[in-house]
């Protein structure tokens, strides 16, 4: 099992070692097997990922911190956007939480698929040794 940190595929493999499917996963996921100098190869067609929740947060804060600004311009009770958005950085810091990330996390690109553990154990076969319904494939 493959995803690019590794959590991911971490728990699809306990999920499928609960249904007796052993399976495997690659330690670190593709970002670790990239950053050792390894290719990765994508499938032709395959969907985006979608951008790391850290860079999502950097993103939407400082749209709000730029747009609370420009529109202080217009009355300076909009720069309370851009403070009010300075304090939260500072106490996720302190906190090491996030509730930018929280409400992110649940919009739409951000939800798990839904995933079909039936159609996934009947793709994957059986899972007995010397099953050959699997595929092997490399990242």
């Amino acid at each position: 099992m493959v995803c690019a940190s590794g959590a991911r595929s971490e728990n699809a493999c306990r999920l499928l070692a609960e249904s007796g499917v052993t399976a495997a996963t690659l330690v670190g996921g593709t970002g670790t097997w990239a950053a050792e100098g390894h290719d990765l190869h994508r499938p032709q067609g395959a969907p985006r990922a979608t951008r790391a929740m850290e860079r999502q947060v950097r993103f939407a804060a400082g749209t709000l911190v730029q747009l609370g600004l420009a529109l202080g311009l217009l009355h300076p009770a909009f720069q309370l956007i851009a403070a009010g958005v300075a304090g939260s950085l500072v106490f996720s810091a302190v906190t090491d939480t996030s509730g930018m990330a929280v409400v992110l996390g649940r919009l739409p690109h951000n939800r798990p698929r839904p995933a079909d553990l039936d159609a996934a154990l009947a793709r994957l076969g059986d899972g007995r040794p010397g099953d050959n319904g699997r595929k092997e494939s490399h990242p």
